[in-house]
């Protein structure tokens, strides 16, 4: 069962579901909290250490992702504080134009960030750029976010 968890096949089946929920104000509540939780699983099975720089957090963030589905998670770029991934997957909102959802969807990461000493941005949402990918933007925990501007934010998308 646990190997069965984390594969890409049903990630993508789990994200799926709570796009659907995401994109429904009625549900807001319930996907916060099922986001969270599908998180909190997620350390549980996979252990990881709590990150002592961006770097560290960016590789765990990716580790924690399914590990037959790595080529969709990339880390594109580390500076000193942020630390710049993408997700190349095909999102469930891929051109809807709520960001909010996403948003909303991208809790579960945000989580995975806490865990283990960090914090997670969306810059770029598939929902609303045009895109066929989400960038992110990771820093530690403590640190300021306010550069960076949230996809869910932006009104130029």
């Amino acid at each position: 069962m646990r190997k069965h968890l984390k594969t890409q096949k049903t990630f993508n089946t789990i994200l799926k579901i709570l796009a659907f929920f995401s994109k429904r104000k009625l549900f807001d509540s319930f996907t916060f909290w099922i986001t969270k939780k599908n998180a909190k699983l997620n350390i549980r099975l996979n252990k990881p250490k709590y990150a002592d720089n961006v770097h560290e957090l960016a590789e765990t963030w990716k580790k924690m992702m399914p590990i037959d589905g790595q080529d969709f998670f990339k880390i594109t770029k580390v500076s000193n504080d942020t630390a710049y991934t993408e997700i190349h997957l095909h999102c469930p909102l891929r051109g809807t134009g709520n960001a909010e959802a996403c948003y909303k969807l991208m809790n579960y990461d945000r989580t995975l960030m806490e865990e283990i000493g960090g914090k997670l941005v969306v810059l770029e949402s598939q929902s609303n750029s045009g895109k066929n990918y989400c960038s992110l933007a990771i820093r530690e925990k403590g640190r300021n976010m306010n550069d960076l501007i949230q996809a869910h934010k932006n009104n130029k998308n």
